[in-house]
């Protein structure tokens, strides 16, 4: 029987985007989700710290060892970690969340840069770029790498063309998207989270989280106090990782686009389980295979 117009699986929404592409989006997604799940095993973890002297002291008495040195040793260096323990569940994990917050800042900016490098590595027209024609490289350094170390390479060097590190929010990564037509619109509110995110963990990072003038001009919606120790709640800490993951998904959107694979209609009818349990609070992303 001679093959139809209507055999032939040639329309868009039927291709697929490359391996390279799609694997660097699913291990940018596990390690998202890996983050949030040690926040929230580790919050689970601080909780118990509280009880544990009780436990101690009364294991000590039934074996009749309340007074040996190693067992009130052991029994005091409980207490100091129950007393942190008790400040941080009471104050809402502050510093935990302080250090997720920059762990969430940089699996932002290698999730760019890394898909910018893997973009080199794939496609010999994105070297054409004018924004890359424009840079310096030491010729020397640069034929001594690999294939992947030379992209990297280059991403370093766009970087400082561009002026990107020092960029404020969002902006920060589209710089580096724009010369390969990546960059694009946002969901409502993403970048304005994003640009939130930037500041609070340039405070945690730079000032030792206490908060600054800087800060209080750039988010008063967050009314804050200078000098005071900056606060990171679970609350504020699920909306950045709702932002970053949002911003993941815009971006998987747009590469969809230059493979003329629509992406945006898949999220509703997708068959695959969405990517995170939703017990750790993690926002949903579907779009992957």
């Amino acid at each position: 029987m001679p093959k139809t117009a209507g055999n032939k699986k040639s329309s868009a929404s039927q291709q697929k985007l490359p391996a390279w592409l799609t694997s660097h989006f699913k291990q940018c997604l596990d390690s998202q989700e890996s983050l949030f799940r040690l926040v929230h095993l580790s919050e689970k973890g601080i909780s118990v710290l509280r009880g544990m002297p009780k436990g101690f002291k009364v294991l000590a008495d039934v074996h009749g060892k309340s007074q040996d040195p190693d067992s009130m040793k052991r029994i005091e260096a409980a207490e100091k970690e129950a007393e942190l323990a008790e400040t941080e569940v009471t104050t809402d994990f502050p510093v935990l969340h302080g250090l997720a917050v920059v762990a969430v800042w940089s699996w932002l900016e290698h999730f760019v840069k890394d898909l910018v490098a893997l973009w080199l590595n794939h496609h010999r027209n994105a070297l054409d770029v004018p924004a890359l024609q424009r840079t310096r490289v030491k010729l020397g350094d640069y034929l001594r790498l690999t294939k992947p170390e030379q992209a990297a390479y280059l991403v370093e060097v766009l970087e400082q063309e561009l002026a990107s590190s020092l960029k404020r929010g969002v902006t920060r990564f589209e710089s580096l998207l724009e010369p390969f037509s990546l960059n694009g619109p946002l969901p409502e509110g993403c970048a304005k989270t994003i640009f939130e995110l930037q500041q609070v963990r340039n405070v945690i990072a730079h000032r030792n989280g206490i908060i600054d003038r800087r800060l209080t001009k750039e988010c008063p919606w967050l009314k804050l106090r200078v000098n005071r120790p900056l606060r990171v709640s679970h609350r504020m800490l699920e909306r950045y990782v709702t932002a970053s993951a949002e911003y993941l998904l815009a971006v998987l959107y747009r590469v969809g686009d230059t493979y003329k694979v629509d992406l945006r209609g898949s999220e509703a009818a997708a068959p695959n389980p969405p990517l995170k349990p939703a017990d750790t609070g993690m926002p949903v992303v579907r779009g992957l295979a």
